[in-house]
């Protein structure tokens, strides 16, 4: 038979907590004080990955989900119909200036419709969207460039190079009106010059008529949602019977996915080791919170045990006993859980423009998210660390029967056991204490222990991040000085080249302790000629098809395959800074040593890929030096004409010279003193300076000039002076050094130590509370034996002695049991760490157990003696009146 009892029970239940005041607040600060743990951490979290990706649109230019990429009319259309795609924006480049006054930030002409400008971070200070023909709108920065004075209807004279699909439009000059400008953004890689539509048209119909191809046209598209880019991407480009892995076909279409948005990035990078680390790092938060509301609900239970051995004698059954504490629970819950999602967001809000003041990330507004997903997965986590906290202490408190009840201790049910009489004292009586519920006490410990554990591995983490390795990896010199087209992967001939006068004026103020210069070689790239089996694995971007496709234009001898090489010739300074692999690079330093090193591609480790498919120490490579050349249909042999397909355009030598090498080594090259970018189907080499210079018969460019200081006045001296050569955004000149990558890193460092900073004093406090709930609640559930043993004649200070004698034995096991457990994780933690941080050096430190510890053992001397005070203020009768 169901009896309607559910408004009874909850009147049981709603009298029980108002009857467990001091309890009840003690479990609302656990509570506000884990929900502010998890907020305050998804707060910082979302808010500084909105503020990365908002960084990180700015750089890349817009923060359009994807772009199809040089679209027809008909396929516009059909993208912009499909039922995943939210909205889409078109953009046409028509070409771009990189000299004079935008040598440091080159400028784009094009044209953008509504949405595209929008996605661009394109808001219009002044005016309105070019719409006549000669109208046009652009950044402040560029205005002032131009030496223009921001007036709607000031004319501008453009001098650009015309950007057809292959590049070689020539040079266009125009004037235009100006119709509307923006306030520049710093961090954008390009000044965005608009034109409109009606002169985009134009141009492209005077550049048809020249003979060249119709301009590029992107499709910029918003998707319903960020999460997989480029599974939906791909899915509308099938649904659409479009592909794009053979170039060639007439289903051809090509796009790309904005990396800014880090789902994408996740997807494509995020590894099971690090979800691994991220789910265990997630549920050790959890778990420390959990243990702390347990012990308060199994205290709390065990302290009511009698009162609901008494519900049970009057009817109540173990389910709805088990339902009493879970409203109890909520009935907490609803009070801490608001109060600490206000508070975490606070914290968290607070602590956001903070850690971006450290970093690079504070040249943009900063963006704290006040996304629902904080608040829902922050109040879900807190709701269900609350619930599970209390089912083990509500199944306890369903178990027991009302006789076991009235009889409960904090050993449990009283069983007659033969004892061993022995000298009482007052830590034998304290250890013995801890000793009752031994289950209750561990528990408590290993809360507490798992505080402090999580304070050590925050700390080890923060404290991890090296210098060096970084330094490592992000340079090889002190300072490496070059043509701002070197830096811009733009350097293509002796006009990107740095000039003699700026390398001895550099030399005439700066100390050296180490120095040299890399070179090129002016005009057409030299060939090498491999065999097949190695051109397919310098193609390994390629889809078969392509790299077949290749094979058949490329210019053969016998079996050989013409490649282009990239030959960057090397002072012996330079030479210093290369790992061989195999080898020797002595050879390179004899200008007639006839000698040549070949770099091998590595990932993003310096890990050295696919070694076997390259030549080796000791082979023959023959370089073919171009004297003459022309492109040739490779149908006739003849130079090529307007009619001429593009793919029957072939390469064609025309008067050259060969030189035969021998490979002397395999190597790697910093990134900072190669190329910095690479050839498609091609391959790199490196010489000595003179042979290249003697081997090629031509002038070489120098690419670089590198130095190393003998000291850090020398460094810093040197920073300044450079600093001063290449300020200014029309400066030809532009440098790295390490003081400016050393200011990136501390930034970077100084970012997660803030972060670190803020977990641990936040699971700090957690700890803390959680060893005031251990004694609080203990002494609380004792009064009314405490007022027996003074009846019987212990007095107050023996009672503070063992109270104090008891908070220092659970500091010295959590201490101890903290310190077993830093060492047991030592080995994973580590590993883990250094697998997913490239520039992190495990360092075992225990600093944060011998921090902890005196806060702790003090903890364990001030808590029982201000709890016991609160206490004894009632008298020893009134106590043992007191019906818990």
């Amino acid at each position: 038979m169901r009896v309607k009892n559910r408004k009874t029970i909850w009147n049981l239940s709603l009298k029980s907590f108002r009857a467990s005041g001091k309890r009840n607040l003690i479990a609302v600060v656990a509570i506000v004080l884990t929900t502010v743990l998890f907020t305050s951490l998804f707060t910082i979290v979302m808010s500084l990955n909105k503020s990365y990706q908002t960084y990180t649109f700015r750089q890349i230019g817009g923060y359009a989900h994807g772009t199809f990429k040089d679209v027809t009319d008909k396929q516009a259309e059909e993208i912009k119909g499909h039922k995943k795609v939210k909205a889409a924006g078109e953009r046409i480049v028509a070409g771009i200036i990189a000299e004079d006054a935008f040598a440091r930030v080159p400028a784009e002409v094009s044209y953008m419709d509504e949405n595209n400008t929008k996605w661009s971070y394109i808001d219009l200070k002044e005016g309105r969207e070019p719409e006549g023909t000669k109208e046009i709108i652009l950044d402040e920065a560029a205005l002032e460039l131009l030496g223009v004075t921001p007036e709607l209807g000031a004319e501008i004279t453009l001098t650009y190079q015309v950007s057809d699909k292959k590049q070689n439009g020539g040079v266009r000059t125009d004037t235009f009106t100006l119709v509307g400008w923006w306030e520049y953004d710093p961090v954008m890689p390009v000044h965005y010059i608009n034109v409109s539509r009606a002169y985009m048209e134009q141009l492209e119909r005077d550049v048809t008529g020249e003979g060249l191809e119709p301009f590029r046209r992107d499709l910029n598209v918003m998707l319903s949602s960020s999460l997989d880019i480029d599974g939906t991407m791909e899915e509308i480009e099938e649904d659409l019977g479009y592909q794009r892995d053979d170039p060639g076909a007439d289903t051809y279409l090509n796009y790309g996915v904005n990396w800014g948005y880090t789902t994408a990035q996740a997807a494509a990078e995020l590894d099971p080791g690090l979800l691994a680390a991220m789910a265990a790092f997630l549920l050790l938060v959890i778990f420390t919170g959990y243990l702390i509301i347990y012990n308060i609900f199994q205290i709390s239970v065990t302290g009511d045990i009698r009162y609901y051995g008494l519900l049970k004698t009057i009817g109540v059954t173990p389910r709805q006993l088990r339902r009493i504490i879970r409203q109890q629970a909520l009935l907490l819950c609803g009070i801490g859980c608001p109060l600490g999602l206000i508070a975490g967001w606070l914290v968290g809000s607070g602590l956001v423009p903070v850690v971006l003041a450290r970093t690079s990330l504070e040249t943009i507004q900063t963006e704290v998210s006040s996304s629902p997903l904080i608040f829902a997965a922050s109040a879900l986590f807190a709701v269900a660390t609350v619930l599970l906290s209390c089912g083990r202490p509500g199944r306890m408190a369903a178990k027991v029967s009302p006789v076991e009840a009235v009889k409960y201790t904090e050993t449990g049910i009283s069983y007659r056991k033969e004892r061993r009489s022995s000298r009482a004292g007052i830590g034998g009586m304290a250890f013995a204490n801890l000793g009752r519920n031994k289950k209750r006490t561990a528990l408590v410990v290993i809360s507490l222990s798992l505080s402090v554990v999580l304070l050590a591995l925050t700390f080890q983490f923060t404290g991890g991040f090296s210098m060096e390795k970084y330094l490592e990896q992000k340079t090889c010199a002190d300072f490496i000085v070059g043509n701002t087209d070197y830096f811009r992967f733009q350097a293509n001939g002796p006009e990107s080249g740095l000039a003699g006068e700026t390398v001895e004026q550099i030399r005439e103020n700066t100390k050296e302790a180490h120095a040299g210069q890399a070179w090129a070689v002016p005009g057409v790239y030299p060939q090498v000629w491999l065999d097949e089996e190695q051109f397919r694995s310098l193609s390994f971007t390629g889809s078969e098809e392509q790299v077949n496709q290749e094979l058949q234009i490329r210019e053969k001898r016998g079996d050989k395959i013409q490649v282009s090489l990239q030959a960057e010739g090397m002072d012996d300074a330079l030479l210093d800074k290369l790992t061989v692999l195999e080898g020797s690079l002595e050879p390179l330093r004899d200008p007639e040593g006839g000698a040549i090193a070949l770099p091998v591609e590595t990932d993003d480790y310096g890990t050295p890929q696919m070694t076997e498919h390259y030549p080796k120490p000791g082979d023959k490579l023959t370089v073919t030096y171009v004297d003459e050349w022309y492109y040739a249909d490779s149908r006739t042999g003849e130079p090529v004409t307007d009619a001429t397909p593009e793919e029957y355009i072939q390469y064609h030598i025309e008067k050259s010279h060969d030189v035969e090498y021998t490979v002397c080594a395999l190597v790697t090259v910093p990134y900072q003193i190669s190329f910095r970018a690479s050839l498609m189907y091609g391959m790199d080499a490196i010489m000595g300076t003179e042979q290249l210079k003697a081997d090629s018969g031509e002038e070489l460019y120098s690419l670089f000039y590198m130095f190393d200081t003998p000291d850090r006045e020398a460094e810093e001296a040197a920073e300044h002076f450079l600093a001063e050569l290449t300020k200014g955004e029309t400066s030809p000149l532009m440098y790295e050094s390490k003081a400016l990558i050393r200011q990136d890193f501390q930034g970077f460092r100084q970012m997660f130590l803030l972060l670190g900073g803020a977990l641990c004093a936040i699971v700090g406090v957690v700890g803390i509370l959680n060893f005031f709930n251990a004694i609080l609640t203990g002494i609380l559930v004792r009064k009314r034996e405490f007022a027996m043993l003074q009846a019987v004649g212990m007095t107050g200070k023996q009672l503070k002695k063992m109270l104090v004698t008891e908070g220092l034995l659970y500091a010295g096991a959590t201490v101890l049991l903290s310190l077993v457990l830093v060492f047991l994780l030592e080995p994973l933690v580590g590993g883990m760490l250094e697998d997913m941080f490239w520039f992190f050096a495990y360092h075992f430190d225990v600093t944060a157990l011998w921090a902890a510890a005196p806060v702790f053992l003090l903890l364990g001397i001030v808590l029982p003696l201000g709890v016991y005070r609160g206490i004894a203020r009632m008298t020893i009768v009134e106590r043992l009146r007191e019906v818990e």
